[in-house]
């Protein structure tokens, strides 16, 4: 091969002169890359383009050399590249984005020409000719390296980037810290093990392939991986919609990511942008006038930061954070991983495609509500929480803090949720819970309109059943809100309307207290935090399930979850049908496939006749002369119906309503704990001001009650008006009694629940 031998006489005789020390560092050309050239010949890997010039080949090579090149792995473990998640609400508008690097991977079809150009005109302008080493740079770089001096460097193709950036990405992804100093060490050896792998590689990828995965795999600075996600980033577009100026840059940017930002260091990114274009131009890539053109172009950078996490998610956040929490908590979504941290690794990396069942429109409409009502700089917080009856879609969760910090109008803590997904205790629910105890009363057949005391007064312990068993104890003195409006006896339908406790506490004697339990139970009624029980022979251990021993459990003395709460009284709405709350429809994982998620497991916990009649009751709460007929009506005539809720000295406030369409939870409290040792605790309500008025007592209708009509209102626009199905006639039966009780009146139709009420002072219960 004369030629080659001329060619390699011409290149030593260009380093005549150099000097002693430096000639001495030319003789020490690592034979290893002699060993590469022996043993890839010895294996028929190169092809065309890939014959070095003759510089004393065999003077390069040793049998240990070859030996050592030889056991070098050859297969390249490429595991899946780590992609952002990305949680979406149910119209598909993106809520936030779950990311450890920041990479949506793309198809070379979906990535600009400008770009792919762009790469190879500045990475490796032999891409297209070379087999996954190009020898002509990598000797050039091995004489001028050891000419300085230095470690090995440059001359590495993008092939042999791929290889490095896939040894780092499965070093880190799997942990192994020596793994990933190896994949970036400056030595000869690394660089070894890159060539033998990437002259493997060309073997079963075609180039457009590798191009393809280099441009996924490519650090972009920060945490922004691979072309499509600096594309975002940089310029708020997409990596196929990339013009050739911010193809240039971005090309230009791989070499020194921190040094060419455009963001942080826009003249150096200009300046290397159009070294890139002139390699371009040399490279015939592009013509005279559109590098004239380009060259001419301003950096044009437009600074999209991506969402990261919930604390980035706006009004959403706790909305977003239940869902986080969980993914990472339940069980039901074991498909991401058997762990809570294989599913926070799958999260993170995965690139999954988690549909919710957010409603961005009654999302909306909940923080406007709350915080418009209840400024978030107020100690006084609000939750609210929408669920569909019939599916459990959980379709809103809202506070009227912002999400993060820990100060007067923030906070981490979900006061909608369970403990165990948002840290928060649950409230005691007042007169919200009596509407169990009214189904539990129409489920043995007793009549809406049958006459109860509602006097305050003491009762004895042992005036109730649990489990069939007259409780052991003292005695248990209860009032009512307004005294006078307790007084002497009055229908079922009548306490409801008014909340009085004393005919609740009757109606709770006649019943059994397992029954009540039983009842709420079914409706998916627990405690929010777990706890010892207080019940005798009861469950040991930590349990969420409600006591049956407590003779106040019907006046709401546990502390639920508002979305709990809200959970239960859609199973009134939709006729008995009960639905655990679900909040993701669907998971996709990165190629597509679906992945299992919670059901909502839905289920008859009451006969339509039994719902239907509570339904009727409760739209007596809206009616005139119920606890919320303050609230205005609904759009339309939208029938409606619910509970107003106060605890003693109105430390906690509800409103919890609903349509056939939508059941919506509403608590209003201070969450704080004053004071310290046996005299902590929370404030009441009363007497505080709220948006520059003072209450000088706190109802459940005073402001639970109005936030829960704005939310509903916008909630209902554009569905069509709906009605409850007919009360059961058996249960609404005027039982015939001689003396017609205190506010019995006359039966109210069976089908017509109330439409909300007319305007009046707000009422207590």
């Amino acid at each position: 091969m004369p030629g080659a031998t001329e060619h390699g006489r011409n290149a030593v005789s260009r380093l005549r002169g150099v000097g002693a020390t430096t000639i001495t560092r030319i003789r020490v050309v690592p034979a290893l890359l002699g060993a590469f050239v022996v043993t890839s010949m010895a294996a028929g890997v190169l092809v065309a383009g890939l014959a070095l010039p003759a510089v004393g080949v065999s003077a390069l090579v040793t049998n240990d050399s070859v030996t050592f090149f030889s056991s070098l792995p050859s297969d390249l473990k490429q595991p899946p590249l780590s992609e952002a998640s990305r949680l979406l609400a149910a119209d598909g508008s993106v809520i936030t984005t779950f990311y450890d690097e920041y990479r949506v991977n793309k198809d070379l079809k979906d990535i600009s020409p400008n770009m792919q150009s762009a790469i190879v005109a500045i990475e490796d302008s032999r891409f297209y000719q070379h087999g996954g080493v190009d020898p002509k740079g990598l000797l050039r770089a091995a004489l001028v390296d050891k000419i300085h001096g230095t470690a090995a460097q440059g001359a590495s193709t993008l092939t042999q980037q791929y290889v490095k950036n896939v040894l780092v990405e499965t070093a880190h992804v799997e942990g192994d810290a020596a793994a990933q100093k190896a994949a970036s060490a400056k030595n000869n050896g690394r660089k070894l093990k890159e060539i033998r792998l990437a002259v493997t590689l060309e073997k079963s990828l075609t180039k457009q392939q590798i191009l393809n995965r280099y441009l996924n795999i490519a650090w972009f600075g920060g945490t922004i991986n691979g072309v499509e996600a600096a594309s975002r980033y940089y310029f708020h577009t997409t990596a196929k919609k990339l013009t050739l100026p911010q193809a240039a840059t971005l090309a230009g940017m791989i070499h020194d990511p921190a040094t060419d930002s455009p963001r942080y260091h826009p003249a150096a990114s200009k300046a290397r942008r159009n070294v890139v274009l002139h390699k371009m131009l040399d490279q015939h890539m592009i013509d005279q006038p559109t590098y004239v053109a380009a060259v001419a172009a301003k950096l044009g950078t437009h600074i999209t930061v991506p969402k990261q996490g919930c604390a980035n998610s706006g009004y959403k956040a706790y909305f977003c954070d239940y869902v986080h929490q969980l993914l990472l908590k339940n069980k039901a979504f074991s498909a991401l991983g058997a762990t809570p941290a294989e599913r926070e690794n799958t999260l993170l990396r995965g690139g999954l495609t988690i549909r919710t069942t957010l409603d961005p429109k009654i999302e909306k409409a909940a923080w406007r509500a709350e915080s418009g009502t209840i400024s978030p700089s107020n100690k006084i917080a609000t939750a609210t929480v929408t669920v569909q009856p019939g599916t459990g879609k959980v379709l809103a969760i809202a506070q009227n803090k912002k999400y993060g910090g820990k100060s007067q109008s923030k906070t981490t803590l979900d006061y909608a949720v369970d403990s165990k997904y948002g840290q928060s205790g649950g409230f005691q629910t007042g007169s919200t819970f009596k509407p169990f105890t009214l189904a539990t009363w129409l489920k043995a057949g007793k009549s809406l309109y049958a006459d109860v005391n509602g006097s305050p007064g003491t009762a004895q312990y042992s005036d109730f059943r649990s489990c069939g068993h007259s409780l052991q104890g003292g005695s248990y003195q209860y009032g009512n809100d307004e005294e006078s409006a307790g007084d002497g006896h009055m229908t079922v339908e009548h306490a409801t309307a008014r909340s009085i406790n004393g005919a609740y506490i009757s109606m709770e004697k006649q019943l059994d207290l397992c029954d009540i339990r039983g009842t709420a139970e079914d409706l998916g009624v627990h405690l929010a935090a777990p706890r010892q029980s207080e019940c005798p022979a009861s469950i040991k251990g930590m349990t969420a399930r409600l006591p049956s021993c407590v003779p106040a459990l019907t006046l709401g003395v546990e502390s639920i979850s508002p979305m709990t709460m809200a959970a239960a009284y859609a199973g009134f709405a939709s006729g008995g049908t009960f639905c655990s709350p679900v909040a993701v429809s669907s998971i996709t994982d990165r190629n597509g496939k679906k992945l299992k998620v919670q059901k909502a497991n839905c289920r008859q916990a009451l006969t339509p006749g039994v719902a239907n009649t509570v339904n009727l009751a409760l739209g007596k709460v809206l009616a005139s002369g119920g606890t919320a007929s303050s609230v205005s009506a609904l759009p339309g005539g939208q029938p409606a119906a619910g509970k107003t809720g106060t605890t003693n000295s109105g430390i906690d406030t509800w409103f919890v309503g609903y349509t056939p369409q939508f059941a919506t939870a509403v608590w209003v409290g201070d969450p704080h704990t004053y004071g310290t040792g046996a005299s902590a605790g929370r404030r009441s309500l009363n007497g505080r001001t709220v948006n520059g008025h003072t209450y000088s007592s706190i109802f459940g209708a005073t402001l639970a009650a109005p936030i829960w009509r704005k939310i509903m209102g916008t909630a209902l626009q554009g569905h069509p008006v709906e009605r409850f199905s007919a009360a059961d006639s058996a249960l609404t039966a005027q039982p015939n009694k001689a003396k017609q009780p205190v506010g019995a009146g006359t039966p109210s139709s069976p089908t017509t629940p109330g439409a909300g009420g007319s305007p009046g002072s707000p009422k207590h219960g």
